[in-house]
């Protein structure tokens, strides 16, 4: 287990120093509640809009079998200081319009409470909530947890007078940048000769869980792959309209997604 450089609490501030800053650049003005707020850690100011904003900055990364990186963060609020009462706090979507989640690696989201799938625990890095990503910050790694462990590690600042196993005064590392590929998707549905007689002439059938299956012809047309992620939104009476929705690399421009 890696050694802390800061407490859980300073790590906290990360986040919402990102969050500030990225609201900041949307032209929103930013808030901060008076003493301890149990449900919202900023307000912006948008375009008339009051929006309540928690944030959550996780350090935990996981790599996947297929080299991949996902970022677990939770949701719940599971005390933190000594007055704790044992209960575990979630997020209330009625409280709170958007998570803002910070990772170790700077990669962030702005996420609407609604479009949240989970009361617990989100992993983040996928495919699921990629619509929700916004533009990377720098990673934070090196700020919550030592690099060397051969040292002492002080708070941020200065390493405490004295030789250690390493030099006080060490000769800077270059960082290493990775770019991590976009997914691959599965293999693309093939026509087949077997489909029932209303999926060949285009025709779907919703059941009463509102499961449909897309026909083959249409998922081969729109180039949809096994795995792969749909939005849908309704366009009208008796209309939905599916979107594949794509990881991005990096979000060109901020943009706070739509509620």
């Amino acid at each position: 287990m890696e050694e802390r450089r800061i407490s859980r609490g300073r790590q906290g501030d990360l986040g919402e120093s990102s969050a500030i800053e990225w609201f900041t650049r949307l032209g929103a003005i930013v808030f901060t509640p008076l003493g301890c707020s149990p449900d919202v850690d900023l307000v912006a100011l948008h375009e008339g809009n009051a929006l309540r904003v928690q944030v959550k900055t996780s350090a935990q990364e996981v790599e996947t079998s297929s080299g991949s990186m996902r970022y677990p963060v939770a949701l719940v609020t599971s005390g933190g200081n000594r007055s704790w009462s044992g209960k575990v706090k979630r997020i209330d979507p009625d409280l709170v319009d958007y998570v803002f989640a910070l990772t170790v690696s700077g990669r962030r989201w702005c996420i609407p409470t609604p479009a949240l799938e989970a009361f617990n625990q989100v992993s983040l890095g996928g495919a699921k909530y990629s619509e929700y990503e916004i533009e990377p910050t720098g990673p934070i790694r090196h700020l919550v947890f030592c690099e060397d462990p051969s040292l002492d590690c002080p708070s941020l600042g200065e390493y405490p007078s004295g030789q250690r196993t390493a030099p006080v005064k060490r000769q800077a590392q270059p960082s290493q940048v990775r770019i991590l590929p976009p997914p691959s998707h599965g293999e693309q549905f093939t026509k087949t000769p077997f489909e029932r007689k209303p999926g060949q002439s285009g025709y779907a059938v919703v059941n009463q869980k509102r499961r449909v299956t897309v026909p083959a012809s249409a998922a081969v047309a729109a180039e949809l792959r096994n795995g792969d992620r749909l939005k849908a939104s309704a366009v009208g009476l008796g209309r939905i309209l599916l979107e594949r929705v794509e990881v991005p690399r990096a979000a060109a421009q901020p943009e706070l997604p739509a509620a």
